[in-house]
């Protein structure tokens, strides 16, 4: 089994991302700017990042039959945990109804267990959740 571990990172490692678009850069550039006079760290980059590892890891196992067969892990546990939050207070929506904005920033934790080996894997992804309430003055 270490082997085949040490195959599957030495294939991991090799692989590089690609380069994010023009349009996508401007767009994030264009966020950032708007926030500059902020504290709030976005990290839903984060969380793409991880979905694409996870995309190629779904996509590399398949590939190594003995890898495939020997490391059939299951999701065995799911936790959500909120670690910050910020009331951004009132704002005005387009159709000019008034609402309370409240940021969570949550760390959510997937952990995936193979049966046949007791082998465990922990993901952690963090994640920022924006809810928005409408606000009745009275």
């Amino acid at each position: 089994m270490d082997e085949e571990l040490r195959r599957l990172e030495v294939e991991l490692a090799s692989l590089r991302p690609n380069r994010p678009s023009r349009a996508l850069s401007d767009r994030i550039g264009v966020q950032l700017a708007s926030r500059a006079g902020g504290t709030v760290v976005s990290w839903g980059w984060v969380g793409a990042a991880m979905g694409l590892a996870a995309a190629v890891a779904v996509v590399v196992f398949p590939l190594q039959k003995s890898v495939a067969t020997t490391t059939a892990f299951r999701p065995v546990a799911a936790k959500d945990v909120l670690y910050a939050a910020k009331d951004e207070g009132y704002v005005q929506l387009v159709d000019g109804t008034p609402a309370h904005r409240l940021r969570e920033y949550h760390l959510d934790t997937i952990t995936w267990k193979n049966p046949s080996t007791n082998a465990s894997l922990s993901w952690s992804v963090p994640r920022d959740e924006i809810r928005v309430i409408p606000a009745s003055f009275q």
